[in-house]
């Protein structure tokens, strides 16, 4: 009886921890320098959101945000969980919010990209959340470079969108050398180049073509984080991901790889906090 007791006692006091740590998230910041940048920026960065809300109509994370005053908002994909159109309300009204506070950017991660196949039982929907959002004066971005102006810098903002083959559950789908520069055409190299895709397994092709920083997410750090090791397994089912989250850097660029606000499926974090991201852009002297 005393062993039954402890068990049960464990499963609750587990179950109320996992209840508070899924209500809760961080500012964690990061500095890049590079002698292309001639002013200092800010930026937020946003990833996979999965229709989570922080506080009523998310407040605590539109709180969070704005007293980072960032001249632009970054979000490498996901904002909603394709299967559930309830997260695509929450993915507006948000957004309705960001975009009173900078400029934001927002390019797909595997749950946007599932839902262009017409196919799919959301599709009409989908089609009708993107409308809506452009409306709001988001830029979506597909495969694309564009420049933009950020904090007194013109730099080149890059998004890539993954064909659904490179989600493979169990492995990690080899991506040809030649891949990136077939895809997105690198454009202006004498600018600082920002990249928005939204799966880390591919880090180093990122770097190789010549990104200055890369935000990725999908990974949601693991969902279980070990001390010292890292995370314990990807969305994609692959154990001990080697891009998992954090700052990486590759060939003398940056990959930057957030642990994400949101989740789905498999509600669990465990030493694996939400994350805000505040990414500072400074001239290098």
């Amino acid at each position: 009886m005393i062993i039954l007791m402890t068990i049960l006692f464990a499963i609750f006091s587990y179950m109320l921890w996992q209840r508070w740590e899924l209500s809760r998230f961080e500012v964690n910041r990061y500095q890049i320098s590079s002698p292309k940048l001639k002013k200092p920026a800010t930026v937020a960065v946003i990833a996979d959101l999965h229709g989570f809300s922080y506080g009523k109509n998310n407040e605590k994370l539109l709180r969070e945000t704005a007293n980072l005053k960032p001249q632009a908002i970054f979000i490498p994909g996901d904002m909603l969980v394709s299967k559930y159109p309830d997260t695509y309300d929450t993915a507006y009204e948000t957004l309705g919010e960001l975009v009173k506070i900078a400029p934001v950017y927002y390019s797909y991660g595997n749950h946007e990209s599932r839902l262009r196949d017409p196919e799919r039982k959301h599709h009409l929907k989908f089609q009708q959340y993107l409308e809506k959002v452009r409306a709001l004066g988001v830029t979506v971005l597909e495969t694309e470079s564009r420049s933009i102006r950020l904090g007194g810098n013109e730099v080149v903002l890059s998004s890539l969108e993954l064909e659904l083959d490179y989600y493979e559950k169990g492995r990690i789908v080899p991506m040809e050398e030649s891949y990136m520069q077939e895809q997105l055409p690198l454009t202006k190299p004498e600018l600082f180049q920002i990249l928005l895709a939204h799966n880390p397994a591919y880090a180093p092709h990122y770097a190789a073509w010549g990104a200055d920083v890369t935000f990725c997410g999908h990974n949601h750090g693991g969902l279980v984080r070990i001390p010292g090791i890292g995370s314990l397994i990807s969305p994609q089912l692959t154990f001990f991901p080697k891009y998992d989250a954090g700052e990486f850097e590759i060939e003398g660029n940056h990959v930057i790889i957030s642990r994400g606000l949101g989740t789905h499926t498999f509600h669990v974090r465990v030493f694996n906090r939400a994350e805000l991201l505040a990414v500072e852009f400074l001239p290098e002297s």
